[in-house]
């Protein structure tokens, strides 16, 4: 990674560049140029440790330099854009941006999309699912806290010449029966803020679980973790989230009294001394969402060795330290709860190193990039 080679062009003279269209980033001059169609603001301001898209905007960056194109960014929603998509040799990346190529008639330069998450089909009947299932908990609708997608960017859903999404397992093999061309994995990436966190051991085991998210916590499953913790008052629960919906926060208020088995925090850098304290506290992370893509409240926590405990809809591939739920339920997740505590202590140990040095050695930086790489190379994009 060199991501302070972004950086230093931070004050370049550059084409339209506040309105979201950055022009030959690293100011190379090779004969092709490709176009990525993803955010813009991480070349513009250092990181502020919120999202691993920070990093994963300048793998993807690096990777198409290191391969030999000038290398244009454009935000991937930004409207009114005066985009010359013929210029470019490649068009890689999602959003309006790389929809709106598909409607230029040089159909034949490449065209990759990149999937963070699943398959848009998928992607709103479990977030409507979601809904649903809160709706018949609680008499709440809170289509808010859903994440359905509006709109489908139908083109690069079924007709990009290639794909690459974030994810494995059943989230890729959904995506890889609707998806036409070839499909890659590639996993997401971690900050690696907390992977010099010291080792789990025997004596440092809790009963501490840890649920670090995004927005959109109905769709990531924070209810089934509440009615857990309603239930169980032996065990403590750390939430760590963006913000909470004031409808969630008031339906779960008894959880969220002072004393209670719930301790919830908001808008904590991923980077502060505090997120790293309540990581050094717990054993275990829960991912119980209804659907994802190597999410990185799961995979961040994996390399301090925090044994995950996942839906089958978080896109992982099955590894004995991951922990997957039967199905997308309270009862199913109290159950695999009880699964990792009835773990002796020295399998915990051990299932604890195992998943810190596969978050390190497979989520870091490094790793994705050369990945992403081989991927472009295969097609014959090197």
């Amino acid at each position: 990674m060199n991501i302070k080679r972004s950086l230093k062009k931070l004050f370049r003279k550059r084409s339209a560049g506040d309105n979201g269209y950055l022009v030959n980033l690293y100011q190379t001059n090779y004969e092709r140029r490709v176009l990525i169609s993803y955010i813009t603001g991480p070349f513009l301001g250092a990181n502020g440790f919120m999202h691993q898209n920070y990093i994963t905007s300048h793998i993807v960056a690096e990777s198409f330099s290191e391969l030999g194109y000038d290398v244009d960014i454009v935000d991937y929603s930004a409207k009114g854009l005066n985009i010359v998509y013929e210029n470019y040799a490649v068009i890689f990346g999602m959003g309006d941006n790389f929809e709106r190529s598909f409607y230029h008639p040089a159909r034949t330069i490449p065209r990759i999309h990149l999937i963070t998450g699943a398959h848009d089909d998928f992607h709103n009947a479990m977030s409507l699912k979601s809904v649903k299932d809160f709706y018949e908990l609680s008499g709440l609708w809170l289509t808010r806290e859903a994440n359905v997608q509006p709109t489908c960017n139908y083109y690069a859903m079924f007709n990009a010449d290639a794909a690459i999404i974030l994810a494995r397992g059943s989230v890729f093999e959904d995506c890889n029966a609707r998806f036409v061309n070839k499909l890659y994995p590639l996993n997401n990436n971690i900050l690696g803020v907390f992977s010099n966190l010291p080792l789990k051991t025997t004596d440092s085991r809790t009963a501490n679980f840890l649920f670090l998210s995004g927005g959109r916590q109905i769709t990531k499953g924070l209810h089934l973790l509440m009615e857990v913790a309603r239930k169980r008052k032996d065990l403590k629960f750390y939430l760590v989230v963006p913000s909470i919906d004031s409808a969630l926060r008031d339906h779960y208020q008894d959880l969220l009294l002072e004393g209670s088995n719930v301790c919830l925090f908001e808008s904590l850098r991923m980077d502060s001394e505090q997120i790293r304290e309540i990581v050094g506290v717990c054993s275990y992370s829960i991912a119980p969402s209804y659907v994802d893509g190597l999410p990185g409240g799961t995979i961040e926590p994996m390399s301090a060795g925090l044994i995950p405990i996942v839906s089958k809809h978080c896109g992982f591939a099955p590894e004995k330290f991951i922990f997957e739920m039967e199905d997308l339920s309270a009862m199913a997740l109290e159950e695999a709860i009880n699964r990792v505590l009835e773990l002796e202590d020295s399998e915990f140990a051990e299932l604890s190193r195992q998943v810190k040095n596969y978050a390190i050695e497979n989520f870091s930086p490094a790793c994705v990039k050369e990945e992403l790489k081989e991927i472009l190379k295969s097609e014959q994009l090197n």
